[in-house]
């Protein structure tokens, strides 16, 4: 009886087999993948449901004029240091800025001063000068600021059908475009104070004060390094300030004390003195390596006469 043996199959064979199978199941997914993406592109944005009290109706806030109450407290905190108390630019912050801060009672502005033209220059700020955005701001408190401000401006233009019709309007059914246009709001109370307390910071740093009342002499060496360098967080006469902390939430600010507080160890330590305007003191207070040995002198000789005049 003869004897069948059957060949072994090589499993070399199946290989080209598997890889063929993988790379046919790949073309399909990346056809059905790209057909997809196709169809999600001609489709309209889908519609996202927003809660009715983050609706922002943009042509109502414009047109309350009541909100310039509000607006007051929000301009002292957030304008009042480069613009002054009442729009003339002369804030204690002005004298180190180029160009310096608008004068709402001679200049005009960048993107006019209707409603919406303030508005546009609050959330957009000014490329170029000092003046930031304040995009970050609830809409109310911006608006509530454009209302205050355009109470400094000497006859300002009305606001009409016109004027108002270049906002968005508010959607109906609280639902809103997911691409967006202010009109759903979306903020945090991550980083903030109230208003109320954020005056009374204000307040604390003087505003004004007998030393704010008094002239100084700026034609000195010292004192134009101060001005320059100092007088933006300081005040213009060392009173100290409520300032804004760099990439923080709207309402995060930090407090800089007087220069002149008694028995104040800048005052009274020259070592010190020298030690703070050289190296400074971490992100709130930057150093000034840059200043020479003569420059220090002059700095030191005038935050004396501030704390002495």
């Amino acid at each position: 009886m003869s004897k069948y043996s059957p060949k072994n199959s090589s499993v070399f064979l199946y290989v080209p087999m598997v890889v063929l199978a993988i790379v046919l199941v790949a073309l399909v997914f990346r056809w059905q993948f790209k057909g997809g993406e196709e169809i999600g592109a001609s489709l309209p944005p889908p519609k996202k449901e927003v809660e009715a009290s983050k609706v922002v109706n943009h042509r109502a806030l414009a047109k309350d004029t009541g909100l310039a109450a509000d607006g007051k407290m929000l301009y002292q905190i957030n304008c009042a240091s480069c613009h002054g108390n009442d729009g003339q630019g002369d804030g204690p912050r002005a004298t180190g800025l180029n160009p310096a801060p608008r004068n709402y009672k001679t200049e005009k502005f960048k993107f006019g001063d209707d409603v919406v033209g303030i508005y546009n220059t609050l959330m957009k700020g000014s490329p170029g000068t000092s003046m930031p955005s304040f995009s970050l701001l609830p809409a109310r408190d911006v608006w509530a600021m454009v209302h205050y401000v355009r109470t400094l401006i000497p006859n300002p233009t009305p606001t009409d059908d016109a004027i108002i019709a270049q906002l968005p309007e508010a959607p109906a059914g609280g639902t809103a475009d997911a691409g967006g246009a202010a009109v759903a709001e979306e903020t945090s109370n991550e980083g903030r104070i109230p208003i109320s307390l954020a005056m009374q910071q204000v307040q604390k740093a003087g505003y004004p004060s007998d030393k704010m009342a008094r002239q100084i002499d700026v034609s000195s060496t010292g004192a134009q390094i101060y001005l320059a360098r100092c007088a933006k967080c300081h005040g213009q006469h060392g009173e100290g300030m409520a300032n804004a902390v760099l990439g923080g939430a709207p309402y995060r600010y930090t407090t800089t004390q007087p220069l002149y507080a008694r028995n104040a160890p800048w005052l009274t330590d020259r070592a010190v003195f020298d030690n703070i305007v050289v190296k400074g003191l971490g992100r709130a207070h930057p150093g000034h390596g840059t200043l020479t040995k003569s420059q220090v002198d002059a700095l030191y000789e005038f935050v004396q006469s501030l704390a002495t005049n």
